[in-house]
């Protein structure tokens, strides 16, 4: 536990900090805002996200296994890269929200200029993917952590200043394009100003060459888990209302600190098992991740309530019953996180693929089972299952992996 807690540290208080100021902003925008425009912007954060995670989540595993697979400087490439996906992405979320305003699925009739600011602006964010891969590749934890530290806090900072301005969804959309903007150029500064790769540059031909096969297989996997993680919010709110989307993004917002948990581990659980490949996950799982989930439970069991009130309101306090639906699903997934890691590090991201298309199966399935009668409960008891199913098979496969070797 000394060992694990003196190189995390900084990944924890990193992951930490980006909790607590996640919780405060909630607490300052879904206030100010109340349930229906909170609602409003999980729908548009979803949209848009969707697509963007669509070309680019998870790209820093394709950094990560090209720096481990070959040789040679391809920073330069894989930042062009990056922003290559990042513009087929506003692409293709223009289109979809003209799909829905059309349809009328969303109250505009046009596009609002806010919302064409922010998804231009996200296209720097995919700089982050590189940034992640580089620095978990060398295994420079402090300063992935202090980076990740500063942008969370320029996105609070800049969330919580327009909203107390003017509590407004056009204000909040405001502050996330300025973040975007001003956090690219942070991660740009620090990628190259601390690139001290001496080998033969890689150029962008060559990068698209050795990217190729692992960019498609790490785009399918995240396909078909971006329904489930993207569309929760976007199909309660289009489905049934925007008051309920809102209730239920408060539910997930309360419960994503064990998210970040993850988030903090999972840097250096990568850079683990790169180096050990016999790695005992076993005492990962009874020395550290169970006492800590025992305790996040019985925080949750005991002080939700009290947690939903002081931080969001009592307007949100429905939101109670389908964060403790949540929960069980997200414990289970801190308790078998690694599993993916695994998968992904020899080589069986197939495998992490169809745990994540059971996961997109179970959640659509019963999504459309439960929606119409328990709403945002519905919706809750669809991804803890789907999450639950998931990493079940995914520790099968581990089993069976470890078995054969």
């Amino acid at each position: 536990m000394k060992e694990f807690l003196f190189e995390t540290k900084e990944l924890i208080l990193s992951q930490g900090t980006i909790a607590v100021l996640a919780i405060i902003q909630i607490r300052i925008v879904a206030k100010s805002l109340g349930p229906e425009s909170y609602g409003i912007i999980g729908v548009y954060l979803g949209i848009i996200g969707l697509c963007f995670r669509f070309l680019s989540s998870r790209n820093s595993d394709l950094v990560l296994i090209n720096y481990k697979n070959y040789g040679g400087n391809f920073l330069i490439s894989s930042i062009i890269f990056e922003l290559c996906m990042g513009l087929f992405s506003v692409f293709l979320s223009l289109i979809l929200l003209i799909i829905t305003s059309n349809f009328e699925l969303l109250d505009v009739k046009s596009i609002p200029n806010y919302l064409l600011l922010f998804i231009c602006s996200r296209v720097f964010l995919n700089l982050l993917e590189v940034f992640k891969g580089t620095f978990t590749y060398i295994g420079d934890m402090k300063t992935y952590s202090v980076v990740e530290s500063v942008v969370s806090i320029l996105r609070f900072a800049l969330v919580v200043f327009f909203i107390l301005q003017n509590p407004s969804i056009e204000n909040f959309f405001i502050a996330l394009s300025l973040h975007s903007f001003l956090a690219g150029l942070i991660i740009l500064f620090v990628l190259i100003f601390s690139n001290k790769n001496k080998d033969k540059k890689v150029d962008f031909k060559e990068y698209i060459k050795i990217s190729k096969n692992n960019f498609f297989k790490i785009r399918t996997d995240q396909a078909v888990g971006l329904i489930p993680a993207q569309l929760d919010v976007v199909v309660l709110g289009l489905l049934t209302d925007f008051y309920s989307a809102g209730i239920y993004r408060v539910a997930r917002k309360l419960v994503e600190p064990v998210n970040y948990i993850v988030v903090a581990f999972s840097p250096w659980m990568l850079n683990k098992i790169n180096k050990d490949d016999k790695y005992n996950f076993r005492k990962l799982i009874f020395n550290i991740l169970f006492p800590i989930s025992i305790g996040i439970i019985l925080i949750y069991i005991i002080y939700g309530e009290d947690m939903l009130i002081l931080i969001a309101g009592i307007d949100y306090i429905s939101a109670y019953i389908p964060l403790l639906i949540l929960l069980i699903g997200y414990i289970f997934y801190l308790l078998t996180f690694w599993s993916r890691h695994f998968l992904f590090i020899n080589d069986l991201i197939t495998q992490h693929t169809i745990g994540r298309l059971l996961y997109l199966v179970i959640f659509v399935s019963l999504s459309i089972l439960l929606i119409e009668s328990l709403t945002f409960n519905g919706v809750a008891i669809s991804i803890s299952a789907g999450m639950v199913i998931q990493k079940l098979y995914e520790i099968y496969v581990y089993f069976k992996t470890k078995a054969s070797q």
